[in-house]
């Protein structure tokens, strides 16, 4: 949506990053050539920590102006809309959806991560999702970490 992205951008012009999330302490540091996934990656925050950790790093974000900010050559940056966004398929090592909340996108985790992958996601109240429909998406994961409020879950696929 192009509505979508001139609000993003607008919003990425005086924004500035913040420290990752914590949440990505609970993850394994990469061994070989793992793959990362940063849904909504705005400023990549997350995607640098992750970077750090050994991952081999992709960032999605819709806002053009967040992504050009990213001064790391060694994350891939993506800019497109991830209404329309397909994740592939077995590709992953991890997938990180931080503040965003799209729940197709969302039905797509856990056959775009590889067995043993992990997913970390936090919603914010403006897009709640019951804890039953969420655990349903997500009964093929063992829990390393979860809270209701805020809505916050870190899974490794089994």
């Amino acid at each position: 949506m192009i509505e979508e992205k001139i609000k993003w951008n607008k919003k990425y012009k005086t924004l500035t990053s913040k420290p990752p999330s914590p949440m990505l302490s609970l993850l394994p540091k990469a061994s070989k050539a793992q793959k990362a996934l940063d849904l909504a990656g705005g400023l990549g925050r997350n995607s640098k920590e992750l970077l750090k950790m050994g991952y081999d790093v992709t960032l999605i974000d819709i806002s053009d102006v967040a992504v050009s900010k990213i001064d790391s050559p060694h994350i891939k940056k993506i800019c497109l809309d991830l209404d329309t966004y397909i994740i592939p398929q077995n590709e992953f090592d991890v997938i990180i959806m931080i503040k965003y909340f799209n729940l197709d996108l969302l039905k797509q985790v856990p056959k775009a991560l590889k067995n043993g992958g992990y997913f970390v996601f936090e919603t914010i109240k403006k897009y709640p999702i019951g804890e039953k429909e969420f655990f349903e998406i997500f009964k093929d994961f063992e829990t390393v970490y979860f809270t209701k409020e805020p809505f916050r879950f870190v899974g490794k696929k089994i």
